[in-house]
This record gives C-alpha cells, structure tokens and sequence, in this order.
C-alpha cells in the first residue's frame, strides 16, 4: 500500500509544497507541488505570521488539488540565523551481565546525550544520529555484540523557541501533524550530495534569498553546521542602491545581466536602465552590475571562510563543495567561490528521474525533505519513537531517538 508524504518549505520569498506518493518498494512518486509569493519574512525569520501563513496554506491547497489527495503530516525545513549546531554525547554501561548489547543499553545513551539542556526561550528541533561505538569503535549495529560501554552522539540543532513555534503554528492551523523539523541545509544534502560524497568529505553551500544553509559532512557524518544570514536579495538591495533603482527593477537586472565576477567584456557593453525618482533613466557600462554583485559575493564567501576555519581543509573535503540554492545559478560563482574558499568548488547536480521543472538549484531543499522522508533515522531495532512534550507534542517523535 503506498503512502502519502509531504514537504513544506517556506522560504524568504517563496513558499513551497511538494506531495509525494511512496510505494511499497520505496520508490517516490511527486504527484503534487506548488509554490506561492512569500512576503512575510526576512532572512530566514517570520515577520508577518498571518502573510506567511497564507502563502503556505494557499501553496498547500494547490498542491493537493493537483494529487488529488490530503496531506496528514509533513516534513518542514528550518532556516534562520538563530539555529546553532553542536555535537551531544552520550554513554552507557552494558547492563547485561554476559556483555551483551541490547536495545535498552541504546537508549540509555541516546537518552544521556539528549539529557543536555537548552537555554531559556531555546529549544532543540533536530538530533542527527552520529556512528555508534562500542568500547571506542565505531559499530552499525551493537545490539548482540559484547562489549563494556556504548556510546550514542548526535549533532544537535537547537533554536529560538517562539520562531520555531511560529513555523509549527502554520502547520497545525492546516491540521497537519509534523513529522520531523529538518535543518535545510541538511535537507538539500541528502538530495545533492549522497553516501559516497559525504564518505569522502563535502561542504554544501545552499544560496537562498534571504540566507545561506552550509553543512560539512567529514567521513559521512556532519560536523558543522550554521546559516549565514546573507542571501541573493542583497545583492538586489546593493544593485537597488548602488544604481539607483526600485528593487523589484533591480532584481531584473540580477537576472538577467547578474554574474558573481566581470569579465573584459563587460566593459564594453553598455545597458539603458529605468532610474528612481531621485536620478532619472540612463546609460552604464554591464560592468556596474557584475562589479556590485562581485562585492558581496566575496563577502559572503569570505563570511564562510571564517566561520570554518581550520574546518576548511581540501585534505579533508574529497569531494569538495557543492553550491545549490537559486542564487548558486549566478555565471560563475562556482569559480568565485573556490578562488576565496581555496578548495575545488562546483554546481551541485540533481539525481536522475526529476524532471526539467523540479531539477532547479533553488529546490533542492524541498525536494531534499521528501528524500529525508525515506530514509529511517531511528535507532537500528525501534519501531515507534514517540516521544516528547512541551510545544512539540503534536511532532511525535522527532525528538526522539
């Protein structure tokens, strides 16, 4: 019997629905998608609750006008500068008197490393089971082996408690029930980046509107992530600026003349645009624009650089770093982006079967939630964890093991 799955992604200028349809083999149907004009944030962060939610809800109407079918429960992205990363351990002492691991001794230490407190008003979204160890090595699955001690670490999102509450707000005034709250960095991960390039160590940049979602992956598992809050609408606000017209003119010209760096022939082509009531209509060299957006972009890269660090290692990222998000399709930024990381950069590309319309850089992250929705990110041997309380009662178990 196939089951219904949804993805809701609500973006700093777009809300996006997406409706998949699972079969029994796993396999994954879109039978249903929309997006509609989001005015009600900023950089990742809701600033007129009722404007979002009525984009997300008209998104969703559509959505399932086009399938044909209801939406129970949905996987929801998360994005915003509030939202920190860190990495919680925990440990347990094998209970069973001949040595052998059970499920419960699992728990045990999923249970401690969840122990960890939040600060007031700030609240944990998202747990992303590390390897396990038994004695130190790192095991699949422990449960039967023999050993002393378990050990179950997640990287650990946490945010602020009422921005968090506001995106469930809009789900629950649908009647959906979520299912899991998915960083949207990790989302579009799964989609663009799989196993094998976070075996071999990658970095993914997702460019959105109003922010950047970066997550590392090294040997397969995460160790950072962060959301810079610098997006392609500042880059139409510097060109709005710094050539002295209306932004929704300004977002034209990034485009359709847009580039992350000029190059000679910029200069000798020249562009008539429409000005503000401040100066009036003119001619300018293409360079202009390229030389605006090229300012920032090294900003934004260079923002990267440093909150890396020593993280940023060629040595360390095989695969080197994908961009992804509607503004990575900006004429070279991938070249851009490796001349100020230092490290081998490229456009991520999208698995095969998608068609031409979904396959854009600036879905990966919606398409990414139905992905995550297919894979099992419980511990190996539980069936049902639900469990949790507070503000997140209605998610079921996505804070749980």
């Amino acid at each position: 019997m196939s089951k219904i799955i949804g993805a809701v992604e609500i973006g700093t200028s777009v809300a996006k629905v997406l409706i998949g349809e699972v079969s029994e083999d796993k396999s994954l149907n879109i039978v249903g998608k929309s997006l509609r004009k989001n005015e009600g944030m900023r950089k990742g962060e809701i600033v007129d609750f009722r404007k979002t939610a009525s984009s997300v809800h008209s998104a969703l109407e559509e959505a399932e006008k086009m399938s044909g079918t209801t939406v129970d429960s949905i996987y929801l992205a998360q994005t915003g500068s509030h939202l920190k990363g860190s990495l919680l351990r925990g440990s347990a002492n094998v209970a069973s008197p001949d040595g052998r691991v059970s499920l419960d001794d699992l728990k045990s230490a999923a249970a401690e490393a969840k122990r960890k407190q939040s600060a007031p008003g700030r609240s944990y979204v998202h747990h992303v089971r590390m390897p396990i160890r038994l004695d130190g090595r790192p095991v699949e699955d422990p449960v039967g082996m023999i050993g002393r001690n378990v050990e179950v670490s997640y990287w650990s999102i946490e945010g602020d408690e009422s921005a968090i509450r506001m995106n469930l707000d809009i789900a629950h005034q649908y009647s959906l029930d979520v299912e899991d709250l998915i960083l949207s960095s990790i989302a579009s991960a799964t989609l663009v980046a799989g196993p094998d390039l976070r075996r071999a160590g990658v970095l993914v940049i997702d460019i959105g509107a109003g922010v950047t979602d970066i997550v590392l992956y090294q040997a397969g598992n995460i160790v950072f992530t962060t959301v810079i809050p610098v997006g392609g609408d500042h880059l139409t606000g510097d060109l709005s600026m710094g050539l002295r017209v209306l932004e929704p003119y300004a977002e034209e010209l990034k485009l359709e003349y847009g580039k992350a760096q000029p190059d000679s022939s910029d200069s000798d082509h020249e562009l008539w645009i429409i000005g503000n009531k401040t100066i009036g209509d003119r001619k300018i060299p293409r360079k202009a624009i390229a030389d605006i957006i090229h300012v920032r972009t090294v900003e934004l890269f260079e923002i990267i650089s440093k909150e890396l660090g020593p993280l940023l290692q060629a040595g360390e990222l095989g695969a080197g770093v994908l961009l992804t998000g509607g503004t990575s399709r900006l004429p070279g930024i991938e070249q851009l982006a490796s001349k100020v990381l230092g490290v081998p950069v490229s456009k991520a590309t999208f698995p095969a079967g998608l068609g031409n319309q979904l396959a854009q850089a600036e879905n990966s992250t919606v398409l990414g939630l139905l992905h995550y929705g297919l894979e099992d990110h419980r511990l190996l041997g539980e069936h049902n964890p639900k469990e949790s309380s507070g503000i997140f009662k209605k998610i079921g178990g996505f804070l749980g093991i």
